[in-house]
């Protein structure tokens, strides 16, 4: 897909606030493009976020509209993410452009908020929990495409351990602690790995008990990433054939207040330590 085509979080948000901009300003698209040197097909595309900018037409365009420095700092951050190599390039011929994406937005969150009924989430699993998972989900992988699905998923976990590491808060279902995996091996390694990751300063667990009525906000799972400033948030969720991101500010706003409903249900850290424990000793 080439970069005039590729629309990703990052470029979908400095689309609304140019349009934003733009509105404020009083501008029509045409009136706008010929202030800005651009058609107004060339603006409508850049807003949409479908549209790749360089820097330097960015920062023109921001001074045109007469940006305060702060938000325009913000959006050349971002703009500058978004074209910034990763680790995961290496990955382009395997994942799916939307989960290409997700993994660079993790990369430069410093928070991430999470729940999860199902499985451990993927920032937590252990190589052989990860591969028992993505096993069942993919059985007609190749042993060679699936082993590279699990290094695709354990490398994300570096952002946990890095220098400026990123805050992850969990609610993680008694279920998901509960549901075998791979067998009785692997399930008392990933708890102990839970329980390892749980003592880190920036990782905050928190395990919903099967008796507890969460109430009908409690959906399923999703995960909430904040980015920077408050300039960037999004909303990652997954369904059957692949993966959302919500980017609606009350919607995410509704994501956060269900996460702070859920983990106010939810044990203790030292009570959820507790119960990991227990059902390790179970097993």
């Amino acid at each position: 897909m080439s970069e005039s085509t590729l629309s990703t979080t990052r470029r979908r948000k400095i689309g609304r606030v140019l349009r934003r901009l733009r509105e404020e300003s009083g501008y029509t698209l045409k009136t706008a493009g010929g202030h800005l040197e651009r058609s107004a097909s060339s603006l409508s595309q850049i807003e949409n976020g479908v549209q790749w900018l360089r820097l330097r037409d960015l920062g023109f365009i921001l001074d045109r509209y007469a940006v305060p420095a702060p938000l325009r700092a913000a959006l050349m951050t971002l703009a500058e993410q978004d074209r910034r190599p990763g680790w995961w390039d290496a990955y382009k011929d395997l994942a799916a452009p939307e989960a290409l994406d997700r993994v660079s937005l993790e990369h430069d969150a410093s928070r991430i908020i999470t729940t999860e009924t199902t499985f451990i989430p993927g920032l937590l699993q252990t190589e052989s929990y990860a591969r028992a998972v993505i096993r069942g989900l993919t059985p007609q992988y190749a042993s060679t495409t699936l082993e590279r699905y699990v290094e695709f998923r354990l490398a994300r976990q570096n952002i946990l351990n890095r220098e400026a590491p990123a805050r992850l808060e969990v609610v993680l279902d008694e279920a998901a602690l509960r549901r075998m995996r791979g067998g009785r091996d692997v399930m008392r390694s990933q708890l102990r790995r839970l329980l390892n990751q749980s003592e880190l300063d920036n990782v905050l667990l928190h395990v919903l008990p099967l008796d507890v009525d969460a109430g009908p906000a409690y959906a399923g799972q999703f995960q909430l990433l904040d980015i920077g400033e408050p300039i960037l948030n999004a909303v990652l969720t997954d369904h059957p054939t692949g993966q959302w991101i919500v980017e609606d500010e009350k919607e995410i706003a509704q994501y956060r207040d269900t996460f702070e409903q859920v983990r106010a249900s939810a044990l203790s850290e030292q009570a959820s330590r507790d119960m990991i424990h227990q059902i390790m000793s179970d097993l």
